[in-house]
């Protein structure tokens, strides 16, 4: 079968290839694929940045945002029900035996296209069905999309738990550093939640914008207005994500919560930046305003059974809202061409399968 590959630490390696047909082992299900979303990370494989094959195998099958279809039924999973799969795979520590391999304690976990498996850009793959999630027929045009979501929810449940360290927090207004689909999809989740909500990235996209004021929230560039500014608009910043990819902006978003606020980083950046920071104040802000910090990575399946009842929500309240972030569309022999990053778009998808 054909599949999106990478030789792992070979930079411009990625090419579709022939692999071998995936085993499906005693309680697996196998799923024929439909369509694989690329981001970020799938680009940094790419380039040779990180990323570590099956154990004998030369190559890795990247690609981690899955949607497809089961091929036959597998217990109560029924031939053609829409399925997307998680990402992580538990090494046998405390909180990986209880479900929560995203809150891995030893580090020996292994993840799907990324990290010793491999990944769902493929024709096929084989999995345990307690790492799928069905999703209704109502959202299957958009529940590739679900895996990205993820990360906004696991923010959200965290710091849910973490501010019943007060006796009242009612939260209200928040930004979102970032435009792309980690950014959008975090607004969603805050206004599907009841906040007022502004995306800020660095170049003025009028088109964002519109996009954006379908689901009412605000839109701001920090080339025409710096991101103090933004934060300046509101009575006080309740809730930061910051999804931009970029250090410097990551710190600079523990400036603009207010007090007993909370900030959500989801980038993981290069290990070689240096910035100058005003850490005194960014120090004084943390502690006296009482200001939490999580840093946020995969997610439970708590999470994905979330965020396909906030997709079908979205979907009920702002119609057609999630298929406009899916920008670009490739066939499967052309997926390679699509893994540099394309400012230009918003989500690029792999179209495997019918």
């Amino acid at each position: 079968m054909r599949a999106l590959t990478v030789e792992p630490g070979r930079a411009g390696s990625g090419a579709v290839r022939v692999v071998p047909e995936p085993v499906v082992a005693e309680g697996e299900v196998l799923v024929d694929v439909v369509r694989v979303g690329l981001c970020g990370t799938d680009a940094e494989i790419e380039r040779g940045e990180y990323g570590r094959a099956p154990d004998g195998a030369d190559v890795l099958v990247i690609g981690h945002e899955s949607f497809g279809r089961v091929a036959r039924d597998a217990g109560s999973l029924k031939a053609g029900t829409p399925v997307v799969a998680s990402v992580r795979r538990p090494d046998g520590c405390p909180n990986c035996l209880l479900g929560e391999q995203d809150m891995c304690l030893w580090g020996g976990f292994l993840e799907r296209g990324i990290e010793g498996l491999h990944g769902f850009c493929a024709e096929r793959f084989a999995e345990r069905p307690e790492y799928l999630f069905a999703v209704p027929e109502t959202i299957a045009d958009v529940a590739v999309l679900l895996e990205p979501l993820t990360i906004s929810e696991k923010g959200w449940r965290h710091i849910s738990v973490a501010q019943r360290r007060m006796t009242v927090w009612e939260p209200r207004a928040a930004i979102v550093a970032g435009g792309g689909p980690v950014g959008i999809l975090a607004a969603v989740k805050l206004r599907l939640q009841g906040l007022d909500v502004t995306v800020v990235e660095r170049r003025h996209k009028p088109e964002k914008e519109a996009l954006l004021a379908r689901i009412g929230a605000g839109y701001a560039a920090t080339s025409v207005t710096p991101l103090a500014a933004v934060a300046a608009r509101s009575k006080r910043i309740d809730v930061v994500i910051e999804a931009t990819g970029t250090s410097a902006i990551a710190f600079e978003c523990l400036r603009l919560v207010g007090a007993n606020g909370a900030v959500i980083l989801t980038s993981v950046t290069g290990a070689g930046r240096s910035s100058l920071l005003p850490a005194d104040l960014i120090n004084q802000n943390l502690v006296l305003d009482n200001i939490l910090v999580l840093g946020v990575v995969n997610a439970k399946s708590d999470d994905f059974r979330q965020g396909i009842a906030d997709l079908a929500e979205a979907e009920r309240r702002w119609p057609g809202f999630l298929s406009t972030l899916i920008t670009r569309r490739v066939p499967l022999a052309d997926a390679a061409s699509a893994l540099p990053h394309d400012p230009s778009q918003i989500k690029t998808v792999v179209e495997v399968g019918p």
